[in-house]
């Protein structure tokens, strides 16, 4: 369905009518085990990986239809010598390995319409240089981040069409993508506020230490290469954390799930108490809602986000509007009227001040400047309009 900003606007005319979440040791174990089918190996094992040629055709017979890139210029290439330093297991085809793929075409083509900036690493605890031009789109930086996504969504037992959208538009699967303002860096796209608060009470190191006795070759790849990681690292001098390999883009895949998980549990815990007062909007709260806030929340922030949803819970409890779950479902495609707002001020003044007939909380959003979920809605229909439903779903 499309919303435009010129039905908000005719709606307009008719007559009105959390402190933070711990995760405790026990639990995050216990979790983990559970995601990552738990059977005691050594951590020295071998690194699995597909050789023969025949066999890579037969498995990924997507990658046959689709070239990588060939380039020779160093201004390019400027990451391909330390994919080639890594074990040849993360630039192998695991799709055999994997209980859930999505086609290798799908990340190419995030990659291919990323249009945002790239960084250069000296190492992990150097500062970024933003000024790097979009690295080729070989078969081996394709396929690192291809299987650094597919491992993460392997290992914690994930669907990798609900996380697909999320990196696209964070980063285009780029390794080394950055926001040149915000120093916001890598698959992941992480501040300091999230690195922040994925690597608090060690979760790192004890996270790591359970993937490597699982049974599962994806978990065991991210546990052998995610590397040590301390609290001085979410300074902007060293945002190169999040971008350097061979820890990337392993380790900014496993900071995304490991901050999923606790925005999960925190916007749970939150609903369940302050919304405690809101018991119109009880019966409306889906899993798919919830799956869709938990995307909000990534960018937003939990205080902003439950600040928004509490403001359109005033704004349709004053217009003694009943809240559905079709109300709070945000796949709607607002591109139209987020560029009116940008273009148009005034309206979005103008509305935010009015009272609306049937407002949905998508388009309560966008008034509201919160156009994250709008983007990743119009990333989805464009990922749909050129590669059907393969790749992603929201």
């Amino acid at each position: 369905m499309m919303f435009f900003i010129w039905k908000i606007v005719e709606r307009n005319r008719q007559p009105s009518k959390v402190k933070g979440l711990t995760v405790t040791l026990v639990f995050l174990t216990l979790f983990l085990i559970h995601c990552a089918q738990f059977n005691r190996r050594p951590s020295s094992v071998a690194i699995p990986k597909v050789t023969s040629p025949e066999l890579e055709k037969m498995i990924a017979p997507e990658n046959q239809r689709y070239a990588f890139e060939m380039c020779r210029s160093p201004s390019r290439n400027y990451l391909e010598d330390q994919i080639l330093r890594m074990d040849e297991g993360y630039t192998a085809f695991h799709h055999s390995e994997w209980t859930e793929s999505i086609p290798i075409r799908c990340v190419q083509f995030a990659q291919r319409n990323f249009s945002g900036h790239y960084a250069k690493c000296e190492s992990e605890d150097s500062r970024p240089d933003p000024t790097a031009r979009k690295h080729c789109l070989s078969k081996n930086y394709v396929m690192l981040a291809y299987n650094s996504f597919h491992d993460v969504m392997d290992c914690f037992s994930l669907n990798p069409k609900d996380f697909f959208l999320q990196i696209m538009i964070e980063s285009g699967f780029h390794i080394n993508a950055i926001n040149r303002t915000g120093f916001d860096s890598g698959l992941a796209q992480f501040t300091s506020a999230g690195i922040r608060k994925v690597i608090s009470d060690n979760r790192i190191e004890r996270t790591r230490r359970v993937l490597l006795e699982s049974s599962r070759p994806s978990c065991q790849r991210i546990a052998s290469v995610v590397g040590a990681f301390d609290i001085t690292s979410f300074t902007v001098a060293k945002r190169c954390s999040m971008i350097s390999l061979p820890q990337n883009p392993y380790r900014a895949m496993l900071f995304n799930y490991l901050h999923t998980m606790l925005d999960q549990m925190e916007i749970q815990k939150r609903l369940d108490s302050e919304l405690e007062d809101y018991p119109v909007i009880k019966f409306a709260l889906s899993e798919r809602v919830k799956r869709q806030f938990v995307y909000f929340a990534y960018n937003r922030g939990l205080t902003g986000f439950m600040r928004l949803l509490k403001g359109y819970i005033d704004n349709r409890t004053a217009m003694n509007d009943q809240i559905l779950e079709k109300h709070l479902d945000l796949d709607q495609n607002l591109s139209a009227a987020k560029k009116i707002m940008a273009l148009e001020p005034g309206k979005r003044e103008k509305l935010r001040k009015s009272k609306i007939k049937n407002l949905s909380f998508a388009e309560y959003a966008v008034i509201n400047k919160a156009t994250y979920v709008a983007d990743m809605v119009s990333a989805h229909h464009f990922v749909q309009r050129h590669l059907g439903d393969q790749c992603s779903r929201f």
